[in-house]
């Protein structure tokens, strides 16, 4: 139903570039400048990484009977940055 590609560089304990898409929640994958651009400079932890699902979805409108997906995909996300920042 969501699925996010993420690729993160840290240097030290700080995200230093990140790039984020994200699926199944649009008629297309969409890349999310918000969520790189909340990402950059900020540490690598589930703060972080929740704060920048936040701001992919923040506009996000839902069509007819799935809202669900919004969640959905917030938390994929953030599960995805955890898991590529713990390789």
């Amino acid at each position: 139903m969501a699925s996010a590609a993420v690729v993160i560089n840290i240097v030290g304990q700080n995200v230093t570039r990140a790039r984020v898409a994200l699926g199944g929640v649009g008629a297309k994958p969409w890349r999310s400048p918000e969520a790189e651009a909340a990402l950059a400079g900020q540490p690598a932890n589930a703060a972080s990484f929740r704060k920048a699902a936040e701001a992919a979805l923040r506009d996000a409108k839902p069509q007819s009977q799935n809202a669900v997906k919004i969640e959905l995909a917030r938390r994929c996300l953030a599960h995805a940055l955890q898991m590529a920042a713990t390789g």
